[in-house]
Parts: C-alpha cells; sequence; structure tokens
C-alpha cells in the first residue's frame, strides 16, 4: 500500500531483518485472502503472477483463519513449499495476509483530528493500547487490539498531525490473530510483509484505481459476516459505517446519507468476494466490480500459469485485488 523503507524500518519486527529480510527482496509473495466462507492464494515473483490457489483452507498446514479452528495436520511438505513447487517458484516466500474479519473483530472508523486530544501518531496509539476508551469514549472488548492510523486516503500517518490533516482513519484488529499469522509465517520459514484487512485492501484500491471526479462514490462491500459503506470523495475516505445487516439494507441507506452530505450526484460500487444471488443484484443498482469491469479498471487480467504449463486468466475480484495489492507492497 506504498509502505516507504521507513516505514519498514519503524514498524517490521526486528526478526525479519534478522533473518536476512534485505537479502529477500527478489523472493516469491504469496498473498492470502482469508475468509471463513473462502480463501485463495496468489503466488507472484518480481510484480508478475505466477500461479492462483482456490480454496486453500482445505489444504494441510494451511494459514489460520480467525474464528475458525481447523487444527493441525501433518504433512511432508509446509504449505508454502507445495504452493511454489506448483506455481514453478523458488526462494523464500514473503506473505501479505489480507483478513476478512467481522463487524465485532474490525475497528474502522474516522475521526476528526480536532476531536482528538492526542497532538500525533505515537501518543495515539499509546491511548489506544492503555485503553481505547481514552480515545473512542465507549470501548466493550476485553480483547488486545494492534492499531493503525491512516489519513484519508489510506497512506500510514506518522509524526505529529499535520494542520491540513483534517480527519485520521483509525484501525484496529484483534492482537491474538495478527499473533497466529506471525507464528504461522515462522512455521513457513518465511517473511511477514503485511496484514491488510480486507476493507483497507478494497478501499485503497478503489482510491487508486477508480477516478469519480466532482462526484461521491458509495462503495459497498459486502463480507462474510457483515457490510461495510464507505463514502469517497476526491479519492478520499470521509465515512465509514458497518452493518450487521444484508446488503439490501445497507443499499437503501445511501440516499438518506447523500442527502445528508449534500451530495446531488453520486455513484454506487459493490465489492463481493462471491458472486452476488441474482436476486439480490437485480435490487443494487451500481456497478458491480468484477469480471469485465475489473479488466477494464486494471487494464488486463491477471495472467497465471496452470501447472500444465498453459496461460488462464482471472477477472475475479479475489486474484485482482491481490495482484495489486502485491504489486503495492512487495
Amino acid at each position: 500500500m506504498g509502505y516507504s523503507l521507513i516505514h519498514y524500518l519503524r514498524n517490521l519486527p526486528l526478526r525479519y531483518y534478522l533473518k536476512g529480510g534485505f537479502t529477500q527482496l527478489l523472493g516469491p509473495t504469496i498473498s492470502l485472502f482469508l475468509s471463513s466462507k473462502e480463501s485463495a492464494a496468489l503466488i507472484c515473483r518480481g510484480h508478475r503472477a505466477h500461479g492462483f490457489e482456490s480454496e486453500i483452507a482445505n489444504l494441510s498446514d494451511a494459514p489460520p483463519l480467525h474464528g475458525v479452528d481447523l487444527g493441525i495436520a501433518s504433512a511432508n511438505r509446509s504449505f508454502s513449499e507445495k504452493l511454489l513447487t506448483r506455481s514453478r517458484s523458488k526462494g523464500v516466500p514473503r506473505f501479505i495476509f489480507v483478513p476478512d474479519l467481522g463487524s465485532s473483530d474490525l475497528y474502522c472508523n474516522v475521526h476528526n483530528v480536532a476531536n482528538l486530544r492526542e497532538l500525533n501518531v505515537e501518543t495515539l496509539l499509546e491511548s489506544l493500547n492503555e485503553d481505547p476508551r481514552q480515545v473512542f469514549g465507549s470501548w466493550d472488548e476485553s480483547r488486545r487490539f494492534r492499531w493503525g492510523i491512516f489519513n484519508s486516503q489510506l497512506e500510514a500517518v506518522q509524526g505529529v498531525f499535520e494542520k491540513r490533516l483534517q480527519d485520521v482513519i483509525i484501525v484496529g484488529i484483534p492482537a491474538d490473530y495478527c499473533e497466529r499469522l506471525e507464528d504461522w509465517t515462522e512455521m513457513q520459514r518465511g517473511t511477514l510483509l503485511g496484514i491488510v484487512p480486507l476493507p483497507l485492501a478494497c478501499l485503497k484500491w478503489f482510491c487508486a484505481s477508480i477516478p469519480i471526479g466532482r462526484k461521491t462514490a458509495f462503495v459497498l462491500l459486502m463480507l462474510a459476516h457483515a457490510a461495510l459503506l464507505a463514502v469517497v470523495q476526491d479519492q478520499k475516505v470521509i465515512l465509514f459505517r458497518q452493518y450487521i445487516e444484508d446488503a439490501e439494507f445497507v443499499y437503501h441507506e445511501i440516499p438518506v446519507l447523500a442527502s445528508e452530505l449534500r451530495s446531488e450526484e453520486f455513484e454506487t460500487f459493490v465489492w463481493s468476494s462471491r458472486p452476488i444471488a441474482e436476486d439480490v443484484a437485480a435490487t443494487l443498482a451500481g456497478t458491480e466490480l468484477t469480471g469485465e469491469v475489473l479488466r477494464q479498471i486494471n487494464g488486463r487480467a491477471v495472467v497465471v500459469r496452470k501447472p500444465d504449463g498453459s496461460k488462464m486468466e482471472l477477472n475475479g475480484p479475489i486474484p485482482h485485488l491481490l495482484f495489486w495489492l502485491e504489486n503495492s507492497i512487495a
């Protein structure tokens, strides 16, 4: 997601470098979409897609899914070794995780800087780690969360809040799940490039790939256990709302929000990792981000090789998202 070398030095664990992180920059990247309803992996090297695997949760030694205990199955070769062999890739794997988390496992909201008592990112993170109620006022979670601070373009923010910075986006996910992914990465003898919650990955891709001009864009994300609605203006995310209701209910909220925001011109976009049922799709008037639409937005299909060596084009939401993310981070 456009991270700089300074960001890696400040935020990645020292063990990454002790294991030779700088010398592994040319290794293969395995980007993993992890959801309780489906999972997939895209294998890349040199920003080129080599292979794609669906339903990886069924493979032995697969990465952990949040809230799902699949147990540990013994295997002669590790999960990453099998995937790299199938895609004819070699080297020390680097992992990017894109978890689809439930509404209770993902905090994601826009906060006005003027309403925060903290004046810089470091003190804001300290307050969040000590007790999120110091920032939010109400917080009933007993679990530890890991936190990230971003601007409205979903770029990581560092240091003192600048005067021109009006809003920050605070994101938190359960710390125990991050630790499980880190432990799994260690078991695979790989390195961790990032854990990017699905909504952040989708919205960062949207802001970077789809120019909306002066219009307001409503982006409806149909997640496994929730729906998330984001409002984008001038390629910036200005509003997040999470719903436990179905997508049709959320869709009917859009005109209300448009009126509140005084948006006379707006467009609606719908992202779903799975095909949308015909009866639901019929009620969601807007652009579905899949198939030929993705090919046009990204300029090409994601091309991988099958085990027999023949080429295959992929135009589904997951491979396109993972490929864009790999090119942005790795």
